[in-house]
C-alpha cells in the first residue's frame, strides 16, 4: 500500500508539472510566432524599419551579412521589384527557455517590365523559393532574430518565350571547399529557336563580385555542362545560368538574315559548403 501511495504521489507530481511546462512552451511558441508574423507583414508592406526591428543589433547571417547589409539589400530589392510578394510559411518551432529555432520556407513573386509602358509582351517574371532556419533569443521581454541559415534557395527571372520553356539548372546541394563539381543546364526548347547560355559559379558575398559570362550555343540534343571549382574560403556559392533565345529568319528577296530576340532567362541556385572544419572546431 505504501509503495502504491508513493507511486501515486510521483504520478501526481509529474502530471502537475506538465501543464506548467506546457504553458511556458506554448507561450514561447506564441510569442515567437507573433514576432515572425510581424516580420512577414513588414516584408509585405515594404516597411524596412519595421523589418529591421525584428532583428538583434548583433544579428549575423550564416553568409556574414549584418543588419546594415540587410537594410541595403532590402532597399535594392524594393526599388527593383516594387510589386514583389511574399508567401512565408512557419514549418516548425522549437522553443527552450530564452532560445528558439524555427524552420521556415517562402516563395517570392514579382513582375518586372523592361519599358516604361509596362507592356505585357516585355514583362519579366521573378520567382523564388527557399527553406531556412531562423534562430531567435529572448532579450528582456522581446524575441529578436540573431541568426539565420539558408538551407536551399532558387531564383529565376524570365522574359518573353523563356516563360514557356522548361529549363532546370542542376547543381549539387553541398560541395567541399576547393573541390571541382559539375553544373548542367537542361532545357526542352522548340527546334526553330536558338538558345545560347552561360553557366558560372560565384561566392556569396556582399557587395557581390562581378563575374564574366562566356556564352555557348545550347546543343540541339543533350545538356550544356560545365565543370567548375569551388572557392577555398569555405564560402557558400551561387550557381548562375544566363540564357538568351533568338530566331533566325531569311528574307530571300533582300537576301538578308534577321535575328529576332525572343526572350531571356536567369536562374540562380544556392550551393552550401560542407562546414566540416568549422563543426569540428566548435565541438
Amino acid at each position: 500500500m505504501k509503495n502504491k501511495l508513493i507511486i501515486l504521489f510521483l504520478l501526481l507530481g509529474i502530471s502537475a508539472n506538465i501543464p506548467a511546462n506546457a504553458a511556458i512552451f506554448n507561450k514561447s511558441n506564441y510569442e515567437v510566432k507573433k514576432v515572425l508574423k510581424n516580420h512577414t507583414k513588414a516584408m509585405e508592406e515594404h516597411n524596412i524599419e519595421k523589418v529591421l526591428s525584428c532583428y538583434d543589433k548583433d544579428y549575423k547571417s550564416s553568409d556574414g551579412f549584418d543588419v546594415n547589409d540587410l537594410k541595403v539589400m532590402l532597399e535594392k530589392i524594393y526599388n527593383s521589384y516594387s510589386n514583389i510578394k511574399y508567401k512565408i510559411k512557419i514549418n516548425h518551432i522549437t522553443a527552450y527557455d530564452n532560445w528558439a529555432l524555427v524552420q521556415m520556407s517562402d516563395e517570392t513573386k514579382a513582375s518586372v517590365y523592361s519599358d516604361a509602358k509596362k507592356t505585357k509582351e516585355k514583362m519579366g517574371r521573378l520567382e523564388g523559393k527557399s527553406t531556412y532556419n531562423v534562430y531567435l533569443k529572448k532579450i528582456g521581454n522581446d524575441w529578436k532574430i540573431i541568426q539565420d541559415d539558408i538551407l536551399t534557395e532558387e531564383t529565376s527571372l524570365k522574359y518573353g518565350i523563356a516563360n514557356k520553356i522548361d529549363m532546370d539548372l542542376i547543381t549539387p546541394p553541398f560541395v567541399k571547399e576547393g573541390s571541382e563539381y559539375d553544373l548542367s543546364l537542361k532545357m526542352n526548347k522548340p527546334d526553330n529557336i536558338v538558345a545560347v547560355a552561360s553557366i558560372s559559379n560565384e561566392e556569396i558575398v556582399y557587395p557581390p563580385d562581378d563575374f564574366s559570362e562566356k556564352f555557348r550555343k545550347m546543343p540541339e540534343t543533350g545538356d550544356l555542362e560545365r565543370l567548375v571549382k569551388a572557392n577555398e574560403k569555405n564560402l557558400d556559392e551561387y550557381a548562375i545560368a544566363s540564357i538568351g533565345f533568338t530566331k533566325f529568319t531569311l528574307n530571300e528577296e533582300e537576301r538578308k538574315a534577321r535575328i529576332e530576340i525572343l526572350g531571356m532567362a536567369y536562374i540562380m541556385k544556392r550551393i552550401n559548403m560542407y562546414k566540416i572544419k568549422e563543426l569540428a572546431e566548435n565541438n
